[in-house]
């Protein structure tokens, strides 16, 4: 089922303006998909329903008095948490962030995906959780002594700056993911960089062989490389006020250093290797945390 989607200025910033007419414009397909899971929802009567941060689901729970309980899941709801990194600065930005935020977690309960343990607060009906990986992950074996730095852009308008720096410094060598159209899967710019189709797999596979790792600052990446050990560069996108407080966040929790561009020559800030045993132990408990969120919305549901 379709989503709602950020538009993309010069394939690099978030436009605001061009995502709000997008919404607009899918208006009436919006209320369709939400009749659509209606009609899912009548017909195989589930006990609770699982929303991983999906608008079309949200508002589906919002707007139906008579539904089952839901369960809400994103690393976006410690937005609601007093113990999460405080940016200030971003108070504009966060705005209307915070507002989609209540909305995506209205009448529901919320698991808060955090890459710590903060408190849990019933009274807003939030349990804070580790971040929720893919198995693959917790197959590989890392390697310690990697001899490459590993780039994922989000973007592909990003790839310029990176080719900047590399001629630069071509005794890095550097394998980029980026999402350009009609790219090859894979293509060797120069002996020192080399770019890739995005590919999830090869990606994660790579992350386990590299010596650290560059990106834009989206949750999941920076979870995975935690797990895996290796130090970040983070790039928040342009406009990306998530991306911007994910960067903030984990620099704070002290697994990587936060830049504006891709300008990597502070790549020699970065340790060896992370400390991998607490952030690990804090992942065990996915499957517990998850257990609870759902008896909790199934107790609300029963009072």
């Amino acid at each position: 089922m379709p989503t709602l989607e950020f538009k993309y200025k010069n394939n690099r910033a978030v436009s605001n303006t061009a995502t709000l007419l997008a919404v607009l414009g899918n208006l009436p397909k919006y209320f369709g998909y939400i009749r659509q899971l209606e009609a899912v929802v009548h017909e195989t009567k589930p006990d609770v329903i699982i929303n991983f941060f999906e608008p079309i689901a949200a508002f589906y729970a919002l707007t139906r008095r008579k539904r089952p309980p839901v369960v809400a899941i994103g690393h976006q709801f410690m937005f609601q948490h007093p113990g999460y990194v405080r940016t200030p600065h971003l108070w504009k930005q966060l705005f209307s962030m915070r507002i989609y935020t209540w909305l995506l977690g209205a009448r529901a309960t919320k698991l808060a995906l955090s890459l710590y343990e903060a408190t849990d607060l019933p009274e807003k009906r939030i349990i804070v959780g580790p971040p929720i990986l893919r198995k693959q992950l917790f197959s590989l074996i890392t390697n310690p002594n990697g001899d490459f730095t590993l780039v994922y852009l989000l973007n592909h308008g990003y790839a310029e700056q990176i080719i900047a720096w590399s001629a630069k410094n071509p005794q890095t060598k550097l394998h980029c993911f980026y999402d350009k159209p009609g790219a090859p899967s894979e293509l060797r710019y120069s002996p020192a960089l080399t770019f890739h189709k995005l590919d999830g797999e090869k990606f994660l596979k790579m992350m386990a062989e590299c010596r650290n790792v560059v990106c834009t600052a989206g949750f999941e990446s920076v979870s995975e490389a935690a797990w895996l050990g290796k130090p970040l560069f983070l790039v928040p996108v342009e406009n990306h006020v998530e991306q911007q407080v994910n960067a903030i966040d984990a620099q704070q929790f002290g697994i990587g250093i936060a830049e504006k561009s891709f300008n990597l020559d502070r790549l020699k800030e970065l340790p060896e290797r992370l400390p991998v045993e607490k952030f690990r132990a804090w992942l065990d408990s996915a499957p517990k945390k998850l257990f609870q969120a759902i008896e909790q919305a199934l107790s609300k549901a029963r009072s």
